[in-house]
């Protein structure tokens, strides 16, 4: 199995809740009971979320958990017992997305953390706006993308294995009743199975983003890389640092040079049953700077132990395969991650160094902190030459100009297709994940232009958003057609505080956006 960092699994039935000692139910702002989802309740359940409701100890806001306590009536383990009623709320009817549930969901699932619950039924009914099968997949991404914990390094082995034993195994059981007009039974366990798949996906990236420098670095990625492989019938190719030489990516080589473990390029690939195995692929490629010192352009100290996050980009490429692979999607894909350290060292590359590229491309290094477009260049012209993709996205952690720009809640989009913009977008307000599109034009290329070479890797502040994008514009091959988006998550991969279905640390930002993409696609 591969590493999710959750415990939790999910089940489904139309059975009610009576005889279980904890059931949870949604409500809106100004909700007087459990509305539809009442007939999965006994008569005490449902007189305790009126009595709630009515009293005002649950307003139906958004994330607020409420809890109320019956006695037992004696069918649980013992007569002693008392049954919990917890009312989740979902805040003003008329603003309710899939995405409100998502949130709802995982406030419901830190809750039965918090009170070490084992086993949680959740009574859903049919919404207004949302069909029944978005609803369900919304509600086990929240839950068991709210579960995930890191903690591989947390505390001793020996007592680390004592807090998972007690931990034990949380269990969600979705009651829906009555089957909803939209969906069949079968219908709404497949959305529940698929939404498993891909929060599972989405844990696994966030797992190995998770780790340090001293546990992930691009030879050890590998091993992890062809594991996943493997358990997800994926082909892997791994180029070196030989390989990489012979192919002439000054890029990649330059960043990865000063550290003791070398550069490695990762492509996966997943080939569809039947007809569409030979079809031009889609590509995908993630920036994976396993750690990011700045090199001789060095980082300031005050959060850079923050830089193991520089592979999330790669990470969120790892875990969209996985997905792929799980769901058995119609489409061939190719995945790119560019694993490298940009450290510092003897064999540093420098300021006012220029590089070569693998398509021929020149560059003037002008600041070694900007390393993400060099492997990026490297990764995406070879992997265009290598798989001929009808479209490519790249994925990266690039630039803290994003975060002035946009904050720490959007993505920012730029490419050269309007159309492929359009899809990235709409997959990605499907997937609760929020992107805004940049411009990007002849201005910005010819901003990063080098009187040494054909461009630099930085020319200072301005847009330097749009920057990266310019320069990784170079890389798409002879002419302009191919459609490209370049994604900047800098400002989305991780975060500080705690989000409505996300612990402090790495999001695993992308994952859902990109399955949404491809899925859509199939229809």
């Amino acid at each position: 199995m591969l590493p999710t960092s959750t415990n939790v699994s999910i089940e489904f039935q139309t059975r009610p809740a009576s005889n279980l000692p904890v059931v949870a139910v949604f409500a809106p702002k100004g909700a007087k009971d459990a509305g539809p989802a009442g007939a999965l309740l006994d008569a005490d359940q449902r007189q305790a979320v009126r009595r709630m409701l009515a009293a005002g100890v649950a307003r139906g806001k958004a994330r607020e958990v409420s809890v109320d306590l019956l006695e037992s009536t004696g069918r649980l383990p013992t007569a002693r017992a008392y049954r919990r009623v917890l009312i989740v709320g979902l805040g003003e009817e008329a603003k309710i997305t899939a995405d409100t549930y998502r949130q709802a969901a995982g406030a419901l699932a830190r809750t039965a953390a918090k009170n070490h619950l084992k086993t949680v039924a959740l009574a859903l009914s049919p919404a207004k706006s949302i069909n029944s099968q978005a609803l369900v997949k919304a509600v086990v991404e929240g839950f068991l993308l709210a579960s995930f914990k890191y903690a591989e390094y947390k505390g001793t082995a020996a007592k680390k294995d004592k807090d998972d034993a007690d931990d034990g195994h949380v269990v969600l059981k979705l009651l829906y009743s009555p089957v909803a007009k939209d969906a069949s039974v079968a219908e709404l366990r497949r959305a529940m199975e698929r939404a498993r798949i891909i929060a599972d996906a989405q844990n696994f990236a966030r797992t190995i983003a998770s780790r340090p420098g001293n546990d992930i670095n691009p030879v050890s990625l590998v091993g992890i890389v062809k594991d996943m492989a493997r358990q997800s019938h994926l082909s892997c190719r791994v180029l070196d640092h030989k390989e990489l030489a012979r192919l002439h990516m000054g890029g990649i080589l330059a960043v990865g040079g000063a550290s003791a473990t070398p550069p490695r390029i990762i492509a996966l690939e997943y080939r569809p049953h039947g007809a569409k195995a030979n079809q031009r692929p889609l590509l995908v490629v993630g920036k994976t700077i396993t750690f990011d010192a700045g090199g001789i352009s060095i980082k300031p100290a005050d959060k850079m132990g923050q830089m193991v996050f520089d592979k999330c980009g790669g990470m969120a490429v790892l875990g969209f395969m996985q997905a792929v692979a799980a769901l058995k999607l119609p489409q061939r894909v190719v995945g790119i991650l560019t694993a490298a350290e940009n450290l510092l060292g003897s064999h540093s590359y420098r300021p006012g160094d220029l590089l070569r590229m693998y398509n021929g491309v020149t560059v003037e290094v002008t600041n070694t902190d900007a390393e993400g477009r060099l492997v990026l260049g490297d990764a995406l012209a070879w992997g265009i030459d290598t798989y001929k993709p009808s479209q490519v996205v790249d994925l990266a952690t690039l630039t803290g100009g994003v975060v002035i720009a946009l904050g720490t809640s959007i993505a920012a989009l730029m490419g050269n297709n309007d159309v492929l913009a359009a899809e990235l977008m709409t997959a990605a307000e499907m997937a609760g994940e929020k992107i805004w599109r940049l411009p990007l034009g002849e201005e910005h290329r010819e901003q990063i232009k080098s009187h040494l070479a054909d461009i630099v890797n930085s020319a200072g502040r301005n847009a330097q958003t749009i920057q990266g994008a310019a320069f990784i514009s170079h890389f798409l091959g002879k002419d302009d057609s191919l459609p490209w988006a370049h994604i900047d998550i800098a400002g989305v991969a991780d975060t500080d505080k705690e989000l409505p279905y996300y612990a402090k640390g790495v999001t695993g930002w992308g994952v859902r956006t990109l399955i949404e993409w491809l899925a859509a696609k199939a229809v």
